[in-house]
């Protein structure tokens, strides 16, 4: 099949990542490629070289870190606007291209408004909960036949269902390659890995690893530096280190010497690919009970205690990293392989191509061309 896939367009999709939304669509973008289907980037052009990728024009497009990931929400600044005009000249590729399927992957709403003007299925991935600017995008989309929705857990499925109520579930998967196991970790370690952003927690698992009395080690990407400096920053010592972004060889090697992996997401969790990635590097995880943490972790691999309740997750770190590392590794390759993701896909995209058969909408409307 001849297959497009829109990306969010402020970081390439290529390593090393800054967010689990590059990772998802880098890996399926791999996946798809090896299945043998033509497969066309629209993203960033420093994304990965092996990629065929078109960029549209990024011109004032925001890009550095300390800006929201979901920042897109309606509002007439030149941003938005910028970005606006960027998805759109995505839209106008597409209705030139012989696409057999598009795969949206980014956040905007544009693409999914102009989904009617496309000859080819849509398959709309939906990574987050829903925010304004994104909500209106699917509540124009749903009613196009061509249009399908997918969610990445069964959580945020039910979270979608008032606007999306016939959302298919597809679980991302990792490539269990891409993750070395290390049997044996270094007692009374812990380790965190994420966007350094509120609604992922990162103050909480300082204070559960601090009372626990676990060294912690902190891998992620700042993207609001007013928090890091506020909350993160002033937390940091001898016991608690911040290391930034890694490599993925480093941070493979980081995880697996934890004894126990922290999560701490304050907000309902699309997914957590963290999660799985711990697991593959054999290392247990306490988590707040938050999204998606149910359907990936077993009583096996990981434990669960309430959001924001960071004493009781001091209190099961060495319970957790008591469990065995062989079982958390079994649960990563074995429920989330990468296979399986990129097979669920390929059935919805036949599919599709069975049931679609619609005319191109050539006109594009003019109360979306006027927001500029």
């Amino acid at each position: 099949m001849k297959i497009a896939v829109i990306a969010h367009l402020k970081f390439p999709i290529s390593q090393p990542y800054h967010g689990g939304l590059e990772m998802h669509t880098h890996i399926l973008v791999e996946g798809l490629m090896a299945a043998g289907h033509d497969v066309t980037l629209f993203g960033r052009a420093e994304s990965d070289e092996r990629f065929t990728v078109v960029e549209p024009p990024l011109e004032a497009v925001t890009t550095g870190l300390g800006v929201d990931l979901f920042d897109d929400e309606p509002g007439y600044n030149h941003h938005f606007v910028n970005r606006f005009h960027s998805y759109m000249s995505i839209v106008q590729e597409l209705q030139l291209g012989d696409f057999d399927i598009v795969h949206n992957n980014c956040l905007h709403f544009a693409p999914l408004a102009m989904a009617q003007t496309l000859s080819c299925p849509v398959v709309t991935v939906l990574h987050t909960p829903p925010f304004p600017s994104l909500l209106s995008g699917v509540l124009l989309a749903k009613s196009y036949l061509g249009n399908h929705f997918v969610a990445v857990s069964e959580s945020l499925a039910r979270t979608w269902s008032p606007h999306a109520p016939h959302c298919e579930v597809i679980h991302n998967g990792l490539r269990k390659s891409s993750w070395n196991f290390s049997p044996y970790a270094a007692p009374k370690t812990a380790v965190w890995c994420g966007r350094i952003c509120p609604e992922k927690g990162p103050e909480h698992a300082i204070e559960a690893a601090r009372l626990a009395g676990y060294r912690l080690r902190m891998v992620g990407t700042v993207y609001d530096e007013e928090y890091f400096a506020r909350e993160i920053e002033p937390r940091l010592g001898d016991d608690v280190v911040f290391l930034g972004q890694l490599g993925h060889e480093e941070l493979s090697a980081e995880i697996g010497r934890a004894s126990v992996g922290l999560f701490t997401s304050t907000w309902d969790e699309p997914f957590g690919l963290v999660l799985i990635e711990m697991l593959a590097c054999g290392t247990p995880v306490a988590a707040f009970d938050s999204g998606a943490v149910r359907e990936i972790l077993t009583d096996d691999c990981g434990t669960v205690v309430p959001v924001g309740d960071w004493v009781a997750l001091a209190d099961r770190l060495d319970a957790t990293a008591t469990l065995s590392r062989a079982a958390c590794r079994a649960r990563a390759i074995q429920d989330f392989p990468v296979d399986n993701m990129i097979a669920a896909y390929e059935r919805l995209y036949q599919k599709l191509r069975k049931t679609v058969d619609r005319p191109v909408v050539s006109a594009t409307p003019k109360a979306l061309t006027d927001v500029a």
